[in-house]
């Protein structure tokens, strides 16, 4: 059995969490901007219950709103407080289960396979807000329950979905959102106001006709897809503390307790698979005073023996005014270096890796610049898009035809400038000579012209050219092209 805790209108209950005196009046929350839509056009993010009533919804544009609802308040949302109160809604499920996941913002599912059977959480809430929970045998169908008001507190089948907009779909995509068309717009379409209009349809007809995702739906409406939580896991602080028994006037007693500090840090990253690439030690004195220290690790450290180095060269520069009594260690965590420092055991490849180095090419090249190239739908030579390498799952189309000639074309990037002597015969020129270039000489042979053009309905992209498969006297086998007006390159060499 699952359940979904749901806090309704979440930045609107937030921000009025502790201003009760306004929640019976109509109030807003703008999306925010950056500086180029004016104001009064802008869309809401969320309403109150007053102003739903007033008959305004979340997505009107100010000015509209103001105009159906003088009296509309306008206030700012407030993130500390959005944070704090998403904490409190994790520690409320947290307190039922460990095993959590943060769907939302405003949403979690618990998985409360760990309870007895036949007992359900009771006298769930929050202090001021609205919570709304939903039971389903399968996450997903407990969060379409928890979000709806007909279904609070209710465990439900597939049945009990039937009468819900067929727009809820979107829960479960957030594609199917998209304001140019998608999925559920074609639901539209074709008549389906309800789930339980969805439900009826085949399976298999509609993952034929709308793709795996109105398949998958089908499966969640029906209680057929049981996936398994992103269970949520708070980030350990590596932050440590210790107080030493009697002050230390001398170096030892320091150097003994950062050993072991340091020690209890490389547990904890070693158990993340981590390394610590900034250090920072805090000396706590007798007379109340503090002294700290900032070390950026040259190379990112798993050993204690790395990490005290450069600590304890600092330490024994020190003269200072009175005893240590206590020390507080932290440490930035990133990965450890991929070089395999063991003959019996072997580096995990670390996929963040890959994701920095793209982003630091694309911040160096431009956008749209870095990605795996796809061959275009053109007959153009190197005709290519490029697909983003990170976000998109869609495999790189493969050339299964074989080439005419069994004899691989090596080309030249970019091809090389010739000047050819030529006649031309039915309005086409026919070379017969190359004059400079790599493999100059007489052609002895030759098959073509072999024309190829495109894109001729956009006169800024048109293009055409002229090819021919030639041997010179040399015996070289190469690719000779001519390209409108007057252009002669040699684009290979056959080998």
């Amino acid at each position: 059995m699952f359940a979904s805790l749901y806090i309704p209108d979440f930045p609107m209950t937030t921000a009025l969490r502790n201003r009760p005196e306004e929640r019976k009046s109509p109030c807003a929350i703008l999306v925010s901007s950056s500086g180029k839509v004016p104001k009064d056009k802008l869309p809401l993010l969320a309403v109150n219950a007053a102003a739903r009533i007033a008959g305004i919804e979340a997505g009107w544009p100010l000015n509209r709103s103001l105009v159906r609802c003088p009296s509309l308040k306008v206030i700012s949302s407030d993130p500390e407080a959005e944070a704090a109160l998403r904490e409190e809604l994790i520690a409320l499920g947290e307190s039922l289960t460990p095993d959590l996941e943060l769907t939302a913002a405003d949403a979690v599912i618990l998985d409360l396979s760990r309870r007895r059977a036949g007992t359900m959480p009771e006298g769930l809430s929050l202090p001021g807000v609205e919570l709304w929970q939903g039971f389903a045998p399968t996450p997903d169908l407990a969060h379409l329950a928890a979000r709806h008001c007909e279904l609070h507190g209710r465990v439900i089948a597939p049945a009990d979905l039937i009468p819900l907009p067929v727009d809820r779909l979107g829960i479960l995509s957030p594609e199917g959102f998209s304001p140019e068309g998608g999925t559920l717009t074609i639901l539209d379409w074709w008549g389906l106001r309800t789930l339980g209009d969805f439900m009826k349809l085949p399976r298999q007809a509609l993952a034929e006709r709308l793709g795996p995702e109105a398949g998958h739906w089908h499966d969640v409406l029906h209680g057929k897809h049981c996936r398994l939580l992103r269970l949520h896991r708070p980030p350990e602080s590596l932050a440590q503390r210790m107080e030493l028994e009697d002050a230390a006037v001398t170096l030892d007693p320091v150097i003994f307790a950062l050993k072991r500090l340091l020690h209890a840090l490389a547990g904890r990253l070693a158990s993340r698979s981590l390394a610590a690439g900034l250090l920072d030690l805090r000396l706590v004195l007798e007379s109340g005073a503090e002294v700290a220290r900032r070390v950026r690790l040259p190379d990112p450290q798993t050993a204690v023996e790395g990490m005290l180095s450069p600590l304890q060269t600092w330490l024994e520069s020190l003269r200072l005014d009175a005893p240590v009594i206590a020390l507080e260690l932290d440490a930035e965590a990133t990965f450890a270096d991929e070089s395999q420092r063991d003959w019996l055991r072997r580096e995990l490849p670390h996929p963040a890796r890959w994701a920095e180095t793209l982003a630091k090419l694309e911040a160096l090249l431009g956008p749209g610049r870095v990605g795996v190239p796809v061959p275009a739908d053109s007959h153009a030579p190197d005709a290519f898009t490029i697909r983003p390498a990170l976000g998109s799952s869609s495999p790189v189309p493969l050339r299964t035809d074989r080439p005419a000639c069994s004899v691989p074309l090596h080309r030249y990037r970019p091809p090389h400038p010739v000047a050819v002597a030529h006649e031309w015969i039915d309005r086409k020129p026919r070379p017969l000579a190359l004059l400079n270039g790599p493999h100059p000489g007489a052609i002895i042979d030759r098959r073509g012209p072999f024309p190829a053009s495109g894109s001729w309905w956009e006169p800024s992209a048109a293009w055409q050219r002229l090819e021919w498969d030639i041997q010179t006297e040399s015996r070289h086998l190469l690719r000779l092209v001519f390209e409108t007006p007057d252009r002669w390159q040699l684009e290979g060499i056959y080998r």
